[in-house]
């Protein structure tokens, strides 16, 4: 679940919303490696390595001898002695100043290097643009090959703080430099913020004529669904003609990363972003609309790039959980390096193959699953960073409403698994069968994992597979919120009453004309992988007993649910006041330890009735009183979900709060000035009619009086044991 704020969350539920993307198109090369800057001058503080971090910010404000460049207010910071210990952006800064003029005396170049670039067709320089710093008015761009100036551009007059440059090609290029004669701004360093070896550019509505993301996960790590992206942009310029050799298209290469925001218009007008993944290019995957008017890609995410890539040992295998995600983005290429993400807790596993040779003719996604499977974790592509990423399952999620959905939920039934059956790798190929949570099943699994060598490893995978078999499936036709992420356990509105959970193993964000509606996602509520599969849940209050021989159980208390307040009357001159929703119960959640036969007196509490509190459930010496308030709480072995707040219709066990009383309609009422006619005067031949204004008030409406709150649900008790 991706953080947001309450302004994001409440426009996402808008009834009217405006939804944004933002796409960043990094056309350059996967496998560049930049070397050591050279300038003509450099100031101590420069930072000139930050000429190739894709970060534009305008250099911090650190004061300088120069004219304007500081003040005494605290706006700017000052340097450390040591220039080690500066922070925040600098990029490069030339240790000459310009003269009185703008001019400098000697020309001041910064040079950047790099190497493993096959072509370059497009260039950028990022100057500061702030006012205080200056821009380059004369100056001059020149792209290297071996000491040659192969492109070059001269700037007079320039007034742009971003110049971009296009419609040339170096074959195999290893160096730019800028070179600057004359500044905007006397007494000023040459400074630098960016230079971008290709392109780099944000992509809005603007460009972005249609966007589809599918994402898919397999906690069982039985397959390797990946991420797809398919991106369709305007190429009204023709920038990326397959027939202009003046174009960009020879830049496309594969592994080139596009990070995809999907964002909401907020009600104060600005704009809160979510990462919706990075993807890449892959083996082609572009095609041209008609007359090349549009350019489609299909990119997929970092899984899809290691799904068929033929995996190369090296020449120590990885002996961790850690060292094996390591080794994986690795195979990509060296910036890859270090995209990748362990939980903590896992990192160490002990994660080996007996030999070499059981990982002969392996795919890297083989690898992937299987060292994911051992573990107990599963593999994704992290939404918000694009890593590769490997992590036990969590159970925390967004509540999906019936605001966020364009059509009521639908269930089926999830498959069902009779066994699991590992061959291991212990040394004489023992088969060792694990039940699953079916015999009635027609369905088996075998599993041929050369990093499982123990009965130990085949439970740890067992639980881990069966958490995508048995139980329901879900099925949402969403409106779409970015802050869900796959393996989320999301808890879901099914009616005004009910609602239910289940983790999230595939959604769609698909964006046309504008619009994001009508979004699939598949959601499982598998009861294969809970360690306790008998289920008591208990209400009102009486004995319970324990069965013979059970020394372990997991219970859920849970108390009664808080009424909602009721709302104010109405008056002539205001509407009521709406009440309050009412809490849902505390609820105490754990797994204890029991004698065998051991009786437990209970007691659930009440719901609250007039706006009152509920009260609390007992269960033996466990009180709901020792738990945590929750907005939901879900339990992901059954599906339940239990104390929530403000439920319009609370069912009796639930430990739901009631929904708040309406404030009743503010009094009406308006005046109306009609004739009374009557007969007056003098009467001779003919009678006067003479009339009277009357006014009179009429009452539209009277003041409504406000409805009361819903009670609140009873409390329950929720028990687990084996069998």
């Amino acid at each position: 679940m991706i953080d947001s704020t309450d302004a994001y969350k409440a426009a996402i539920v808008g009834d009217v919303r405006k939804m944004l993307i933002m796409a960043i198109v990094d056309l350059i090369d996967p496998d560049i490696t930049f070397g050591t800057v050279t300038a003509q001058s450099q100031d101590a503080y420069s930072k000139s390595v930050q000429i190739h971090d894709k970060i534009f910010d305008d250099p911090k404000k650190y004061a300088t001898g120069e004219p304007d460049r500081w003040l005494l207010d605290g706006s700017f910071d000052i340097y450390p002695d040591n220039p080690a210990d500066v922070t925040g952006k600098q990029g490069f800064l030339s240790g000459t100043l310009s003269g009185a003029d703008g001019t400098f005396a000697t020309a001041q170049y910064v040079e950047m290097p790099f190497s493993n670039v096959s072509i370059l067709q497009a260039c950028s320089v990022y100057f500061p643009d702030n006012d205080y710093d200056g821009y380059p008015v004369d100056f001059t761009v020149e792209v290297k090959q071996g000491g040659t100036v192969y492109y070059t551009k001269t700037f007079t007059g320039n007034t742009d703080k971003v110049v971009s440059m296009s419609g040339f090609t170096v074959y195999n290029p290893d160096a730019i430099r800028v070179t600057v004669t004359k500044w905007s701004r006397a007494d000023r360093r040459m400074r630098v913020v960016q230079i971008v070896p290709g392109i780099y550019e944000r992509w809005d509505n603007h460009i972005v004529a249609e966007l589809s993301i599918n994402q898919q996960i397999n906690v069982a790590c039985t397959a390797l669904p990946y991420g797809t992206c398919t991106l369709k942009m305007n190429n009204l310029d023709r920038r990326f003609e397959p027939r202009s050799k003046s174009g960009l298209f020879q830049s496309i290469e594969d592994r080139q990363g596009v990070p995809v925001s999907l964002g909401v218009m907020l009600s104060d007008g600005s704009k809160e972003y979510k990462p919706a993944g990075v993807y890449y290019q892959y083996s082609g995957g572009w095609k041209t609309g008609d007359n090349g008017l549009s350019m489609e890609w299909d990119l997929v995410d970092i899984i899809g790039l290691l799904a068929d890539r033929d995996f190369i040992a090296p020449g120590t295998l990885p002996t961790t959980l850690s060292g094996w995600i390591a080794c994986l983005v690795q195979q990509l290429g060296t910036n890859f390096t270090n995209r990748y993400h362990v939980d903590p807790n896992y990192t160490s596993l002990s994660c080996t193959v007996s030999a070499a040779s059981d990982l002969s003719g392996k795919k890297c996604g083989d690898i992937l699953r299987y060292v994911c499977m051992a573990t107990g974790t599963f593999p994704r592509a992290d939404a918000e960073t694009g890593y590769l990423t490997a992590e036990p399952m969590w159970n925390a999620g967004n509540y999906v409403n019936l605001d966020n959905m364009s059509k009521y939920p639908t269930m089926k039934s999830n498959d069902d698994l009779a066994a699991v059956i590992f061959k291991l790798y212990d040394g004489s190929s023992t088969v060792y069968t694990v039940s699953g949570n079916s015999t009635a099943s027609s369905n088996t699994l075998s599993i041929d994992n050369p990093f499982i060598h123990t009965t130990v490893q085949a439970l740890t995978a067992a639980k881990q597979i069966l958490a995508q078999y048995g139980g329901n499936q879900i099925v949402l036709s969403e409106r779409g919120d970015m802050t869900n992420e796959l393996g989320d356990v999301s808890y879901v509105q099914l009616d005004k009453s009910q609602a239910t959970s289940a983790r999230r193993i595939a959604q769609t964000f698909s964006f046309s004309n504008g619009e994001m509606k009508d979004l699939p996602a598949t959601l499982i509520q598998a009861d294969g992988a809970f360690m306790f599969n008998t289920m008591v849940t208990l209400t009102g209050s009486g004995t319970w007993t324990a069965p013979a021989g059970k020394t372990q159980l997991r219970v859920i208390v849970v108390g009664g649910g808080d009424a909602g307040t009721a709302g104010t009357d109405g008056t002539w001159d205001a509407v009521g006041t709406d009440g309050t929703d009412g809490l849902g119960g505390k609820v105490f959640a754990s797994t204890i330890n029991i004698n065998s036969g051991q009786a437990f007196a209970y007691s659930c509490g009440a719901g609250g009735v007039d706006g009152g509190a509920g009260g609390d459930t007992t269960f033996g010496a466990y009180s709901s009183t020792n738990g945590s308030r929750y907005d939901g709480y879900t339990d992901i072995a059954s599906g339940n979900v239990y104390a929530r707040d403000g439920v319009a219709l609370p069912l009796a066990g639930s430990g739901d709060g009631g929904k708040a009383g309406v404030g009743g309609v503010k009094g009406n009422q308006h005046t109306e000035t009609y004739r009374d006619y009557t007969i007056g005067g003098t009467i001779t031949h003919d009678q006067t009619v003479v009339y009277l204004p009357v006014t009179e008030t009429v009452i539209d409406n009277s003041p409504g009086s406000g409805t009361a709150g819903a009670d609140g649900g009873s409390g329950c008790i929720v028990i687990y044991y084996e069998t």
